[in-house]
């Protein structure tokens, strides 16, 4: 990588760092009710997770090898090992903020979880059979980048293995980001198989109102599919 290339990489990850320490300090200043309605949110979204991952004959995920890239505070990590089964040691993550992965690793020794930046990916070809990204390339605006990151996404999963992909679509009040279509996201992809594909996750300030009212409404709203912004995904890479 050339100087001018390197230091555009550099500024690059140092939006995203500023843009994710302004996230973490508008999640900390959050009062119980909106971290209980968070709580809400993200449990209906596992649950959207469980149904795909049951219908496509992927659970319990057993010995499979697991990826998490931008694994954030590791609530689908975890999920993979407490509540679908995954038993093999190999349940990695990777997050660009090192105290996120000191907390991840305190909360959850047995995760093997490494700071590092998306777009080189410290492991090998070919080493995972489940990948999985969530709201990290809609962060992404430098449409080269995010390139580079599904391109190592796609390096590290293994021939038959899954990409599974959680993802706005459209989120109109967030300038820090892009959302990226079903098109798009499949262009990424090339010649993998979507294999399943639904839209889930009642818009966040409608579902937190709906949570402080009754709980049960988000998932009656969600069910609707309206009012669903982000998209869920399995992609399948040829064999």
């Amino acid at each position: 990588m050339n100087d001018t290339a390197d230091g555009d990489r550099q500024r690059i990850l140092s939006d995203i760092r500023a843009e994710y320490a302004r996230r973490t300090e508008r999640w900390n200043q959050f009062d119980g009710a909106r971290q209980q309605a968070n709580a809400t949110l993200l449990e209906y979204t596992l649950r959207a997770y469980d149904r795909l991952l049951t219908r496509n004959g992927l659970l319990p995920l057993g010995d499979r090898s697991v990826l998490d890239v931008g694994c954030g505070r590791n609530e689908v990590l975890v999920a993979c090992r407490e509540r679908w089964g995954q038993t093999s040691p190999e349940l990695c993550g990777i997050d660009l903020l090192s105290e996120r992965v000191a907390a991840g690793v305190r909360d959850a020794p047995y995760l093997r979880l490494v700071a590092g930046s998306a777009d080189q990916l410290p492991w090998g070809d070919e080493q995972f059979d489940l990948v999985h990204q969530a709201m990290l390339l809609t962060s992404i605006v430098d449409a080269d980048f995010r390139r580079r990151i599904v391109a190592e996404m796609r390096r590290v999963t293994r021939p038959g293995g899954w990409v599974l992909w959680y993802d706005f679509v459209w989120n109109p009040t967030n300038r820090a980001a892009q959302g990226i279509g079903l098109q798009a996201m499949r262009a990424y992809f090339g010649d993998w198989r979507l294999v399943d594909r639904q839209r889930v996750t009642v818009a966040p300030p409608l579902a937190r109102l709906l949570s402080r009212v009754w709980a049960p409404l988000v998932g009656v709203v969600e069910r609707c599919r309206v009012l669903n912004f982000w998209e869920l995904a399995l992609l399948r890479k040829p064999d």
